[in-house]
Formats: C-alpha cells, sequence, structure tokens
C-alpha cells in the first residue's frame, strides 16, 4: 500500500514538472517512505519513462541555453544542484552545442541600455556583470569590445 501511495504521490509531482531521479528521491525522503520503498518506487518510474536523467538534462540545456544570460557554467552548477551525476553532466554538454558568446552579447546588450556613463565605466560594469553570469574574462572582453566599439 505504501508502494502506491508513493507512486502516486510521484505521478502528482511529474504532472507539475519534470524532475530528476534524485529529486523524486529527496521528496520520498522527506515523507518518510523506506529506502526499498523509494527504490522500488524510483525503478518503477524509471521503467515507464516518466524520469529520465539523460533527456531531462537535454531538455533544460536547450531551453536555458535560449535565454540570455545564463552561461554554460552556470548551467552546469546548477544541474549539479539538482542530483545529477557530474559526468553524465559533462558528457552532454559536450554533446550540445551551446553558445557563451552569443548569450553573453544578448545579456550585455540589454544591460548596456540601463546603463549610464562613460565608456570606461560601462566596460567595468558591463565586465562585473558578465563575470557574475559565469563568464569567461575573455568572452566577457570580446562581449564589451564588440558593444562599445559600436557606440
Amino acid at each position: 500500500m505504501d508502494t502506491k501511495k508513493a507512486y502516486n504521490y510521484c505521478i502528482r509531482l511529474l504532472a507539475i514538472g519534470d524532475r530528476t531521479s534524485a529529486e523524486i528521491i529527496l521528496k520520498l525522503k522527506q515523507k518518510n517512505y523506506t529506502d526499498d520503498i523509494i527504490d522500488e518506487v524510483v525503478c518503477k518510474l524509471k521503467d515507464y519513462g516518466y524520469i529520465n536523467d539523460e533527456k531531462y538534462i537535454e531538455r533544460w540545456i536547450k531551453y536555458k541555453s535560449n535565454q540570455p544570460g545564463m552561461s554554460k557554467k552556470t548551467m552546469y552548477y546548477k544541474l549539479i544542484r539538482k542530483g545529477l551525476d557530474k559526468e553524465l553532466l559533462k558528457c552532454k554538454f559536450c554533446e550540445m552545442p551551446i553558445n557563451d558568446y552569443d548569450s553573453a552579447l544578448a545579456s550585455a546588450e540589454k544591460k548596456l541600455r540601463s546603463l549610464k556613463g562613460d565608456n570606461k565605466t560601462n566596460r567595468i560594469k558591463l565586465f562585473s556583470f558578465l563575470a557574475g553570469k559565469g563568464y569567461s574574462i575573455d568572452t566577457c572582453n570580446k562581449v564589451i569590445d564588440e558593444l562599445l566599439e559600436q557606440d
């Protein structure tokens, strides 16, 4: 009976949104289910294809990489916090094309519109902004050089 109750709870969670297997396990532990029940439910969910960490990573990266201001490094660490395997993440990040430059450029263009001041001040502010988003120093410098040359 507990297994069925735990399974139904997980189905309700998954109806709200995708979850990783680690997130499901954490939710079940918070509900004080035993390890045996948790293992059984997670296996069942994986067998039915309701949870699949690889597909979760792929969908998440595709969605987030189209949003300005999300660097590859930031995406990686956000996925680590979701309890995903580091090796699996490294593999998926190698497979999927993520263009940090385009994302940084779009984000910096938006930020530049709100900045007031001379080029030197804007350069410092933009660099701090982009570095804080997790972009590499090279990417930050290339983006800033391109944007401030246009002005």
